[in-house]
């Protein structure tokens, strides 16, 4: 087996936003923005009601296809009304390497 990047963003959307619209958006992130960047194997979203929180994870053919997708990611108009959704500083990512 290959080594592969592993990614988890956890983060809290903001009160207002509809939880209809926000699955909407991530599915539209997936198909439209994710699945389409150089490196990307797969990607799984979850909701904890307990928490209040979303999970994403991302896995990566290896670091550097992890590291452009977050600098376009952060850039890319595509994504801005998904990326408005979200309450910042909740959002906390971690990437594992799989040997």
């Amino acid at each position: 087996m290959e080594s592969y990047v592993i990614e988890i963003t956890t983060f809290a959307y903001k009160a207002a936003v509809n939880m209809e619209e926000f699955w909407k958006e991530d599915a539209n992130i997936q198909s439209k923005f994710t699945s389409k960047q150089p490196g990307f194997i797969s990607r799984e979203s979850a909701y904890s009601k307990e928490n209040n929180e979303v999970l994403v994870m991302v896995k990566w053919k290896n670091q550097a296809s992890a590291d452009a997708s977050m600098q376009k990611f952060m850039t890319d108009t595509s994504v801005t009304t998904y990326v408005h959704m979200i309450e910042a500083p909740t959002m906390k990512m971690t990437r594992y390497q799989v040997k």
